[in-house]
């Protein structure tokens, strides 16, 4: 698909500074909250694997979760800016796409991760076949998905971290209205995550006494 054809007069505008467009920015806020949000609790989650999955999986599932709200928020956020994008939002196109190598990375990234989390759900819940094949997926697949998130968080860390504290400023909240829908937005999908989360892993006893044998995910 081409890209729209970017103003000339917008070459030199700032991707995201005070002269924004006030939902461009508050996307890219969001988007970058909430990628920060999700780096804490993947980091979280591979340190239940570290220590061995088995020994934690109450708290292995409970993250994993967890992480699914906030997830379907940042692809909302995303999905967001790109459909503005390529429909020719004057906005949007002004602010740019990503670098090529990251708007191939970006689906890609987005499909390793549904196929992670959803291999982790039928992992913990499926029978027979079907959780000898969910285990080996959500294996192979969490290798691949460290590498592909390894390279997407590198480039794009330090301005997440930029933006994202931005809403925490007073001045510049008030600069980029809705700060507080962003971070409510954040908030609901930690706790609805939460919520889920301690429902779910309430499984693991009855997960290790049906399946003695299956000794982790």
């Amino acid at each position: 698909m081409m890209a729209p054809l970017r103003p000339a007069a917008s070459a030199q505008a700032p991707a995201s500074g005070p002269g924004s467009d006030p939902g461009v920015a508050g996307n890219a806020r969001l988007t970058a909250a909430t990628g920060l949000v999700l780096l804490a609790l993947f980091l979280a989650e591979i340190a239940t694997d570290i220590l061995g999955v088995a020994d934690v999986l109450t708290a292995h599932v409970l993250i994993g979760v967890m992480l699914t709200p906030p997830v379907l928020v940042k692809l909302g956020s995303t999905s967001w800016r790109i459909v503005h994008y390529y429909r020719g939002d004057a906005a949007y196109v002004e602010r740019g796409a990503p670098r090529p190598f990251l708007r191939i990375l970006g689906p890609i990234l987005v499909l390793l991760t549904v196929v992670l989390l959803g291999s982790g759900f039928l992992a913990f819940y499926a029978h027979g076949g079907l959780y000898t094949a969910s285990i080996k997926t959500h294996k192979v697949v969490f290798y691949l998905w460290l590498l592909a998130t390894c390279a997407h968080v590198v480039p794009h860390f330090a301005k997440a971290v930029s933006l994202a504290l931005t809403d925490l400023s007073v001045r510049s909240r008030l600069a980029v209205p809705r700060a507080a829908t962003r971070q409510t937005a954040i908030i609901a999908a930690l706790v609805l995550g939460a919520a889920l989360g301690i429902v779910l892993s309430g499984h693991v006893g009855g997960y290790f006494h049906d399946n003695p044998l299956r000794v982790h995910l």
